[in-house]
């Protein structure tokens, strides 16, 4: 028995990559449930057996992945150390991700390329609302790194007026992290079509975004 529910674990992880790329590299409309059986290795008999239709898996992939493959990037805000340092070293680290984790790049085509026309399967929409959701998530976790209120502002050594401070210097966080947020969805979408197309993966690559975010 333990077996086989390891077993169909596997099946089902194996599915949900098989559909994460799929959806990838052909649209989440253009792909069928036999496609993703075939990339998988497995039967069509077996996506019925753990996901009903293509919305069920299309979430599936959304909520298997969306933690797990972006929450690397987002731990670098949560780190010690001043603001600047911290947002620079988040920014390299996601081009990092975008050009070498394909993981990373697939889930972010798949929800930032999403189509919303007439033509879509029905029930594909609501990945609108997970989408809207966590593109909100992500602004607001950026607009509280701005505002001084996460991480690293409290825990240090206790000098007044230190680098902690440094984040409740920005004129306006919203504006700032709208910002930030359309560079990420940008580099997203560019690392979609080409990563060899995204700016280094280094300092010199997020400068911009960085100058805008903090005064």
């Amino acid at each position: 028995m333990r077996r086989t529910a390891e077993e169909a674990a596997q099946t089902k992880a194996a599915l949900l990559e098989a559909a994460l790329f799929q959806f990838a590299e052909h649209g989440v409309a253009a792909t069928k449930l036999a496609d993703v059986a075939q990339r998988a290795g497995l039967t069509r008999g077996a996506v019925y057996h753990h996901f009903t239709d293509k919305t069920a898996l299309y979430a599936a992939v959304i909520a298997n992945s969306w933690d797990s493959v972006t929450a690397p990037v987002w731990a670098v805000l949560d780190s010690d150390g001043p603001v600047e340092d911290r947002l620079r070293e988040f920014l390299v680290a996601w081009l990092r991700r975008l050009r070498e984790d394909r993981h990373f790049r697939a889930l972010l085509t798949i929800t930032l390329n999403a189509s919303y026309g007439p033509d879509q399967p029905e029930g594909i929409s609501d990945g609108r609302a997970s989408k809207s959701y966590g593109l909100a998530d992500w602004l607001q976790r950026l607009e509280t790194f701005l505002a001084g209120k996460r991480g690293g502002d409290g825990g240090g050594s206790g000098a007044g007026d230190g680098a902690g401070h440094r984040g409740t210097h920005a004129d306006d966080p919203s504006g700032a992290a709208a910002g930030i947020l359309a560079w990420l969805c940008g580099t997203a979408l560019l690392a979609a079509t080409d990563p060899d197309l995204l700016p280094p993966s280094d300092a010199s690559g997020v400068a911009l975004p960085l100058r805008g975010a903090l005064p």
